[in-house]
């Protein structure tokens, strides 16, 4: 009865629109008042114990990290990177713009940061091109997915506060999935461009513009180097990553003399709010996790799920379909906080590898932000571009397939994410 109720009002808060933090959260305590039980001392242990971890730390610092590191121009110089090496590929400036959300992941491991710097770039230059305004964001919006796959990710850093999973591992393991998507994406971009009109860049670059751009791009490039390599080489631990990350950003912001004291404080105070938005959601969900577990709800999953098969594929397709559907209706960091500590454990169970199901899960909750009716990175990008939601539908299913198609490739293939962490960690 208890559950009910709770997942009852959990419903009509989020239909009538209440922040998820605090619909988790009340909706817990209410049930717990309706069934004549509120331990007010647990109460408060819950919601702190929730954001009692280490790794979180990390998360404000990567944020700041990658606003210092814009400062310096550097997503300017990603996108002519980008333009250098693929400008002149069948799709033109199509392919730049996936190929700079590759190159994007290594400044901000968030889909929101990618779109709004590169969309605010690459959508007004491929209308000027002669690309469709629909297709512009439609791209943009798809490629802004590889982001938070590679390292440095935020989600894989939630993931791992969350499950205790090997933060550097999964940074490690996200790697050739996050690289397979990118190459993919262009595949298809090359595929569809006949179709769409889409021409490569005609003129040429003299060799001193070749120099400049790749020198230039250097400090973007040897970010996720220093991250992943120190961690990866016991130098620092993920947190502290965060930390040497916000320490080389400053470096290249004074070292294009952009920063001041008050733009700091700014970027200190945007990570923050950020920050907060996310440790409130993770506070509620301390509450109404401890129920769910409290009434069983882990079990009844289990049960369910074991009674349709006990397969190792099976059970994480269908914990991957489920968190698909789940997608349709919660935000992927909501998602993963929710759902995430209930259906590890019975991963791991059935011989589901952390750091394979870690990646996959990861990248289903992603697809829930460019496919309807939430969809926000899609939604964020048809604002940049000025055009309806509805009009990117047909232009995205494409791309959509294509991550899903990822996602299968690495569920039924261990080795796309174990490879990497076995010769690096061993």
């Amino acid at each position: 009865m208890v559950l009910t109720i709770m997942l009852s009002l959990f419903a009509l808060f989020l239909i009538i629109g209440a922040p998820l933090g605090f619909a988790m959260g009340l909706s817990a305590v209410l049930s717990l008042w309706y069934q004549g039980e509120v331990p007010l001392l647990q109460l408060p242990v819950r919601v702190f114990g929730a954001l009692d971890s280490y790794a979180l730390m990390a998360v404000p610092l990567f944020i700041l990290a990658g606003s210092l590191m814009n400062v310096g121009g550097i997503t300017e110089r990603i996108v002519a990177l980008a333009n250098l090496l693929v400008g002149r590929v069948r799709g033109g400036l199509a392919q730049v713009n996936v190929l700079t959300s590759v190159l994007f992941s290594s400044v901000n491991g968030s889909a929101l940061a990618d779109t709004a710097a590169v969309g605010s770039m690459m959508i007004p230059a491929m209308e000027k091109e002669g690309y469709d305004r629909r297709f512009s964001v439609a791209i943009t919006a798809a490629s802004s997915l590889i982001g938070p796959i590679l390292p440095p990710s935020i989600m894989a850093i939630l993931y791992g506060a969350i499950t205790g999973v090997s933060i550097g591992g999964l940074f490690l393991a996200a790697v050739v999935p996050g690289l397979i998507l990118g190459g993919t994406m262009m595949a298809l971009t090359w595929f569809l461009a006949p179709r769409y009109g889409w021409t490569p860049r005609s003129h040429r670059m003299s060799e001193d513009g070749v120099a400049r751009i790749l020198m230039s791009s250097i400090p973007a490039v040897m970010m996720p180097l220093i991250i992943v390599g120190g961690i990866v080489l016991g130098i620092f631990t993920p947190t502290e990553a965060g930390a040497v990350a916000v320490l080389y950003g400053l470096c290249i912001a004074l070292m294009v003399r952009q920063m001041t004291p008050a733009r700091f404080y700014r970027f200190v105070l945007k990570s923050a709010k950020m920050t907060a938005g996310a440790l409130i959601i993770l506070g509620g969900s301390g509450i109404f996790g401890w129920v769910l577990t409290r009434e069983g709800f882990a079990f009844l999953v289990r049960d369910v799920i074991l009674g349709i098969s006990d397969d190792r594929l099976v059970v994480l397709a269908l914990v991957l379909i489920g968190l698909f559907l789940i997608g349709w209706f919660l935000e992927g960091l909501a998602a993963m906080i929710l759902i995430v500590p209930i259906v590890t454990p019975l991963l791991q169970a059935v011989g589901v590898n952390p750091l394979q199901s870690g990646v996959a899960i990861i990248m289903m909750l992603l697809v829930g932000a460019i496919t309807p009716p939430v969809g926000v990175v899609a939604l964020f990008a048809c604002r940049i571009g000025e055009v309806s939601y509805q009009s990117t539908f047909r232009i995205l299913i494409p791309y959509c397939l294509v991550v899903m198609a990822v996602i299968a490739l690495v569920a039924v293939v261990p080795g796309l994410t174990l490879w990497l962490p076995q010769r690096l960690l061993s």
